[in-house]
């Protein structure tokens, strides 16, 4: 993997040019698929800067916290979900059936 996209030859664009890319992914662990992935980086980004007002870096990781979703895409590889998404899931008990691909992490 590192190989493949270690090469950085994929594309050059600004972050904002990235974040609208996220129109196109459709994120099957979120909740919320009514909502654009724009729409939730400017949430996310937002709600920080309410709490943490001094903290411009961390306005930043919440506005960027999923570019890396773009590697769902076709232009950037076209990873499957279970590769990008970086759902999390309680260990030491069963996986609920609601839990997004949990017959696919119950064999893993």
């Amino acid at each position: 993997m590192r190989e493949e996209y270690g090469k950085l030859n994929r594309m050059e664009m600004s972050i904002w040019e990235c974040c609208e890319l996220l129109n196109d992914v459709v994120d099957e662990s979120d909740p919320d698929l009514d909502e654009p992935q724009i729409e939730h980086l400017l949430q996310t980004a937002e709600a920080i800067r309410k709490d943490y007002p001094n903290e411009d870096w961390l306005h930043l990781t919440g506005l960027i916290h999923d570019l890396g979703k773009v590697l769902l895409l076709p232009n950037f590889g076209g990873l499957p979900q279970w590769a990008v998404v970086g759902d999390t899931y309680p260990v030491g008990c069963a996986f609920d059936e609601s839990i997004v691909h949990h017959k696919v992490v119950l064999v893993s």
